[in-house]
């Protein structure tokens, strides 16, 4: 389990670099991580890594404990924030080493929680989305994205051509309305009132929130909960635009669309990086096994890799001209290898 604790070193980090190195520290975080697995990337090998299958229950915990962890930060950051006396600059490194925390490892434990078959677990992935305000994140995922990945029904899946910004606007509308669909088919299905709408419970949470932080922290506390989960939820957004970009399920000359598989999700086999995020550079082995813990997810040897990584191409796809130089011939050639395989002309 050891070999997964990197994420705890990062969120100890904010307060250690808070005090120590003064107001600016924080930001010092987000340089290590970058750092870290971008680096990552370049020195350490790819291929399979340890499989633990046989004890999901153990390294599940891990997500379990770093969940209160990293709300516990959130909210230390939120009350030295409303401090009328913190100056901008201390105030904005708490806020975007906050958010890119939650939104990297945070999501990353609230999505291996939000597949786990525990109702307790996935408790705690509906606390951690709280933490930045975007709850139905669960319900379209699991229900959505899981379904329709590589297709056009799918919010989430970034298609061939789509700038970054274009997409981050398309994907929250989308999953919003994904997720209220599938809520009220879901209700009219078991015939209940409107209150049993899930994602209309998740506004009513979210405003209590933010009413509570108002109340309590005032508006300086409410902004900041407002920015973090901005950068958490952009982060979020983020890893999904560079997850499936450009990888389309095609359509059979019956009419049907092919089977979702391992060619349909970009993949990182970097032994250390994946370490770092709970092994979801494993992304074609996870959809093919939604439900598996993370320490049992493999290194596919057919998926296409990321040239540049998770990282890398994170910070990539905030340019999308040169995103799009570099992934469009990468997905091009995919499409047309997956087409000649299906025996569909170009």
């Amino acid at each position: 389990m050891l070999l997964y604790c990197g994420p705890f070193l990062f969120l100890a980090s904010i307060p250690a670099f808070y005090y120590g190195l003064g107001g600016w520290g924080p930001f010092a975080t987000v340089i290590l991580l970058l750092a870290a697995l971008i680096g990552a990337e370049w020195l350490s090998p790819r291929g399979a890594v340890p499989k633990f299958e046989m004890l999901p229950g153990r390294f599940r915990l891990l997500p379990m404990i770093y969940i209160p962890a990293q709300l516990a930060v959130l909210g230390w950051a939120m009350i030295l924030a409303s401090d009328t006396q913190l100056s901008l600059v201390p105030w904005l490194s708490l806020l975007v080493s906050v958010g890119v925390t939650i939104g990297v490892f945070g999501m990353l434990a609230a999505h291996e929680m939000a597949h786990s078959p525990d109702r307790v677990h996935r408790l705690f992935a509906t606390a951690l989305l709280t933490g930045m305000t975007y709850r139905q994140f669960r319900i379209a995922h699991i229900y959505g994205h899981h379904r329709w990945a590589g297709t056009k029904h799918d919010a989430a899946t970034a298609r061939l051509g789509e700038g970054f910004y274009a997409f981050l606007v398309r994907t929250v509308r989308g999953q919003w309305r994904e997720a209220w669909q599938f809520e009220e088919k879901r209700r009219k299905g078991r015939r209940r009132t409107l209150v049993a709408n899930r994602v209309l419970q998740d506004v009513l949470v979210t405003g209590t929130v933010f009413c509570a932080v108002q109340f309590f922290l005032g508006w300086r506390g409410t902004l900041f909960l407002a920015g973090e989960s901005t950068v958490g939820i952009l982060v979020l957004e983020l890893f999904n635009y560079i997850a499936h970009y450009g990888l389309e399920r095609e359509s059979r000359g019956d009419g049907r669309r092919e089977a979702l598989s391992e060619r349909h999700s970009w993949n990182s086999s970097n032994v250390a990086a994946n370490m770092l995020i709970f092994n979801m550079g494993r992304h074609s082995d996870h959809h093919r096994a939604p439900a598996s813990a993370y320490q049992s997810l493999s290194h596919l040897p057919s998926a296409p890799e990321l040239p540049l990584g998770y990282a890398g191409s994170i910070l990539l796809a905030l340019l999308p001209p040169l995103w799009r130089r570099v992934m469009d011939p990468e997905a091009l050639r995919l499409r047309e290898n997956d087409m000649g395989r299906l025996g569909l002309a170009a």
